[in-house]
């Protein structure tokens, strides 16, 4: 993963999707269902001026991973991705569809969501809880940390 620049930040943000047919159906066993499908989320993404890196099938569910969508919040895009997706799918091949009997809806009510970087959430932890220490420099280290372990979250005299 690479990090990228924008106008006032620099960083990374990718999120890993999945969305789920109502009552689980295996709708993308489907392969014009599948492609539609797919071709709808890319149109979404340039739309919102997000990229994704990928989008894979299982017969019940659609994997999305995108990048640089920091300017939106998770339940924003999954609308986005859901709404676009079932409207377009629905108009576009009805007739297939109904031989799944999904009802009123394309998607299950909810949905998964991953934030992904390019560390563990342990590593970036031990980094901020330990690594942090170098910014510290002529303070008395010893005192520093006795503190710091004891569980205190203020810092004393340094002398």
């Amino acid at each position: 993963m690479r990090w990228n620049s924008f106008s006032h930040s620099y960083g990374e943000s990718y999120l890993h999707l999945q969305f789920t047919p109502k009552y689980r159906r295996k709708i993308f066993s489907d392969t014009c269902i599948r492609r539609v499908c797919k071709n709808i989320m890319k149109i979404v993404a340039r739309e919102l001026g997000i990229e994704i890196e990928a989008v894979e099938f299982g017969p019940d569910h659609v994997h999305i991973f995108i990048k640089n969508w920091k300017n939106y919040s998770i339940s924003y895009l999954a609308q986005r991705f859901k709404g676009r997706s079932s409207f377009e799918i629905r108009k576009r091949l009805s007739l297939e569809l109904k031989r799944f009997n999904l009802g009123d809806s394309l998607w299950s009510d909810g949905y998964f969501h991953e934030t992904v970087g390019s560390v563990t959430a342990d590593a970036r932890k031990f980094y901020i809880q330990r690594c942090q220490d170098k910014h510290w420099q002529g303070v008395d280290y010893l005192h520093f940390l006795s503190i710091k372990n004891s569980g205190q979250t203020f810092l004393t005299n340094f002398t």
